[in-house]
């Protein structure tokens, strides 16, 4: 895994060498919107010293640029055919990695120090995407399937009543006890964990590059194993203990689970 990290500064630098402007003008205004020109060329002169400190750059056609095999690791983060976006929540908030899908190969990226440094890894195969998400999740199998379903309203109930403790835990286990005891196991995971639920998003691009979420997958962290649930086009949630192959349907861009 060949991995580049690069700070805010650096990144802006490296979209305007790849000539992507409006990315890097886009940056800059979130993060320094009241940097001047005159210190902006200041920041390109520092973080061309520190990338080629890197040895990130190269001197060519009168100009420090990216070298070729870094170049793919920049234009990923203005297009890519397609994303998995996997966030959780954690004691310090909410963490993502997004995996972007592309002709120039399977790229992670995350932030780290508080936003401050962006990583850009190139993977070998969607299949360590699925690996590495089963990490970063904390995905725990089991050896037995379990499958239910709720109807969209019941799914809504249990997570508001998980959540804002409208019910106690023994009454929330007898009554969705009562619909489905597997249901009652999610109610009580979800209790533990306040009704968070972690996710992983399928994100595709139109002709604008305008992001699009096209489908999303719940993932619960349960006591005994890992919950997964997605909605259908029946008013209804799919809910079933978690196997590295719905991961794999999300990822090919699937619509639903195997069953």
């Amino acid at each position: 895994m060949k991995t580049l990290k690069l700070s805010i500064e650096e990144l802006i630098f490296c979209f305007y060498s790849e000539g992507l402007f409006e990315q890097g003008m886009s940056l800059k205004q979130a993060y320094f919107p009241e940097m001047t020109e005159k210190q902006l060329e200041s920041v390109f002169e520092i973080s061309c010293r520190s990338l080629l400190a890197k040895d990130v750059l190269e001197y060519k056609n009168h100009q420090y640029q990216l070298k070729e095999t870094f170049r793919p690791f920049i234009q990923v983060m203005n297009h890519a055919d397609y994303t998995v976006k996997a966030a959780k929540f954690t004691d310090k908030g909410e963490e993502s990695i997004s995996y972007h899908m592309a002709a120039s190969g399977v790229f992670a990226h995350s932030l780290c120090y508080d936003q401050q440094v962006h990583q850009i890894s190139y993977l070998s195969s969607r299949e360590e995407v699925i690996d590495l998400i089963v990490q970063f999740l904390t995905i725990k199998e089991r050896s037995e399937k379990i499958t239910f379903t709720l109807q969209h309203d019941q799914f809504e109930q249990l997570l508001k009543e998980a959540s804002e403790e409208q019910v106690t835990v023994d009454e929330g286990l007898v009554k969705w006890g009562n619909k489905n005891p597997h249901a009652a196991s999610l109610f009580q995971d979800l209790v533990s964990r306040q009704g968070k639920m972690d996710s992983i998003m399928l994100i595709e691009y139109d002709r604008d590059n305008t992001p699009d979420v096209k489908n999303i997958l719940f993932v619960i962290p349960g006591f005994d194993h890992t919950w997964l649930a997605m909605g259908s086009a029946r008013n209804e949630f799919s809910i079933m203990s978690a196997e590295k192959e719905n991961l794999r349907h999300i990822i090919d861009r699937k619509s639903h689970f195997s069953r």
